[in-house]
């Protein structure tokens, strides 16, 4: 299983909706708006990294609101 934490910006006044669509994703597993820099912090699980790339890039994309996103991959050691 690889886990991902991806942190996002949303245009303003649009952190709801993301996290109501983000909650929608089987691969989300938590997904918490945040203060700072960025607006949500999101953790998403799949069997892989290709898996992950296209739940950013076909679903997380695409939910309206969404204006930028930074994914980290966690390294196991």
């Amino acid at each position: 299983m690889t886990v991902s934490f991806i942190l996002m910006r949303t245009k303003v006044g649009s952190v709801e909706n993301v996290i109501k669509g983000l909650n929608q994703i089987n691969e989300v597993k938590e997904a918490h708006a945040v203060s700072g820099d960025i607006d949500i912090i999101v953790k998403v699980e799949a069997k892989n990294f290709d898996t992950i790339a296209k739940v950013v890039l076909s679903k997380i994309h695409d939910i309206d609101g969404v204006e930028r996103t930074s994914t980290h991959v966690v390294v196991p050691l």
